[in-house]
């Protein structure tokens, strides 16, 4: 198996409270209020709801440019308010996000990660050769949850 590969790391100050900023990573309703590549989550449930648990399975559809993708997802650690990391399994290999929320003087810190596991040597040199690239994706998504966060929300 090959070795986990960072692609990006997001570090930030949230100036709201730990409950509020989980929600917004978390919740689906509201990841579509920031996130522009999210389009939904389909759970493998009775009701189609989500179970939010270790070892829930999902699917998890997002668009690129106009390029529709779903992926295999699962939650492999999930302790709210503090921590999420899913797998996301691709050709590619897998794809594995990783979100830590701890309170802080002025909010919250939150720190997402980003990485994969290439499923063969060509996936590994590609992510290799083009991880800076995936930089300015996260980056405006993750620049668009503090901003909504801190502009659109009411809370007390």
């Amino acid at each position: 198996m090959m070795k986990e590969i960072l692609v990006y790391r997001f570090e930030e100050v949230i100036h709201a409270p730990i409950d509020i900023v989980f929600n917004y990573v978390d919740d689906d309703e509201k990841i579509k209020l920031w996130n522009t590549l999210f389009i939904e989550n389909i759970y493998d449930t009775e009701d189609g709801k989500p179970v939010y648990k270790q070892g829930t399975k999902f699917k998890t559809v997002q668009k690129i440019d106009k390029k529709v993708i779903t992926v295999d997802s699962e939650l492999i650690e999930y302790t709210a308010p503090n921590k999420i990391i899913m797998h996301s399994i691709t050709k590619e290999g897998i794809s594995i996000s990783k979100y830590f929320l701890s309170r802080d003087y002025d909010g919250t810190k939150l720190i997402v990660e980003a990485s994969i596991i290439p499923s063969n040597f060509y996936y590994q040199l590609m992510t290799k050769m083009f991880r800076w690239a995936s930089k300015y994706v996260f980056e405006e998504q993750y620049n668009n949850l503090k901003t909504y966060i801190e502009n659109e929300v009411e809370y007390e």
